[in-house]
């Protein structure tokens, strides 16, 4: 994604007592910037005639995705999220001059419950995203997230998407049985054309061209089509020891990704546990506990669920039981910021599926 500048964020720094204090005092920030833009006699306009409660939930996001945000310093996260956010509210009628109006809104709040020195270092924060608000206006289009198909795969993949759009899970099955007959097609189908339509379908919700609910039933279609072909995976030997455990981080809904990898690790000898979406913290390490695996992938995509990954990563650091499993992170917030695997504290990352399974079997080698 584009950033909404060069040099955004260059000289912010926020102190981790800051940061905590930030968070701790979050829900009463948050419960005083709704009432300020609920009272605001322009808000219907400001919010494009939709309803309070998208706002209010995009001010919890907003909540949750700052304090991530303040807790790593990584301004480039941010630097790369505001086109995109600019992007999906006025996709859905939100006005641009909503944005300053909020983030006055949170600066108030901000000085009204932060000790000032903390105040003082957060606000810088907000200051710079007032101050690029043009650079993000401009830049909202180039927010948008889309994914190159293979042009032997392209036809086949705008059949799929035609499929998810219209709810066809007959034809969706139609495609997959005319075009899978191997394993290796089984992987790139996966790759080729699951992958690239479920981004378009993400950027069709993007830009407001499909509700919530058609991009809730293209997923569940997809999972559907997914499950359905797990019968050929079945059949791949796995190596006994070779085990991985596969998951989306606590909170984190998004868990086509990870589904994605999880097949594919298996297609490769894997012997993979796949614990799905929103696994709490404690119950992933008392899985991981009962079954030592080699390799842990978390897969991350909403940028406010990036504590509980880091939280779940330090624990596995913390035991000596797991000193040599490997872990992994990926997914598009993971993708979208320079070196954050690193900050999160992973062994390593990986942009894409394929590119995931040759470092799992990359660090299995090391291990030999």
């Amino acid at each position: 994604m584009q950033r909404v500048s060069d040099d955004f964020g260059k000289n912010l720094s926020v102190s981790a007592s800051a940061a905590m204090e930030y968070e701790s005092q979050g829900e009463k920030m948050l419960k005083r910037v709704n009432e300020l833009m609920a009272a605001r006699e322009d808000i219907s306009e400001l919010l494009g005639m939709n309803p309070l409660y998208i706002m209010y939930d995009n001010n919890s996001n907003h909540l949750q995705f700052i304090s991530n945000v303040i807790k790593l310093n990584d301004y480039d996260l941010l630097a790369k999220s505001l086109p995109w956010v600019y992007k999906t509210y006025t996709s859905r009628d939100f006005s641009v001059e909503f944005f300053p109006e909020v983030l006055k809104a949170w600066m108030k709040a901000i000085d009204e419950f932060l000790t000032p020195e903390s105040a003082a270092q957060v606000i810088e924060v907000y200051l710079e995203m007032l101050d690029s608000h043009n650079a993000a206006v401009e830049h909202a289009q180039e927010g948008l997230i889309q994914m190159k198909v293979d042009e032997d795969w392209k036809a086949i993949e705008r059949q799929t998407v035609l499929a998810l759009l219209t709810g066809d899970y007959k034809k969706l099955r139609e495609i997959a049985n005319r075009e899978i007959n191997s394993e290796k097609l089984l992987a790139d189908f996966y790759l080729k054309v699951v992958q690239p339509a479920m981004y378009e379908i993400g950027y069709l919700w993007q830009t407001g061209e499909i509700s919530i609910a058609e991009e809730h039933l293209a997923t569940s279609l997809m999972n559907r089509l997914m499950a359905s072909t797990y019968s050929m995976i079945e059949t791949v030997p796995s190596h006994p020891r070779r085990k991985a455990v596969v998951l989306s981080s606590q909170n984190e809904y998004h868990e086509l990704g990870a589904r994605i990898l999880a097949d594919l690790l298996e297609l490769s000898g894997w012997n993979v546990s796949y614990l799905g979406a929103n696994t709490p913290v404690s119950e992933v390490l008392k899985h991981l506990k009962k079954n030592l695996p080699f390799l842990l992938a978390i897969s991350v995509t909403m940028s406010f669920n990036l504590d509980l990954t880091k939280k779940l990563i330090q624990s596995v650091h913390n035991d000596s039981d797991f000193k040599r499993m490997r872990i992994m992170v990926g997914g598009l917030v993971i993708n979208e910021s320079e070196d954050l695997w690193k900050r999160l504290g992973a062994d390593g990352t990986a942009e894409s599926a394929d590119e995931a399974i040759e470092l799992a079997k990359q660090w299995w080698k090391e291990r030999e």
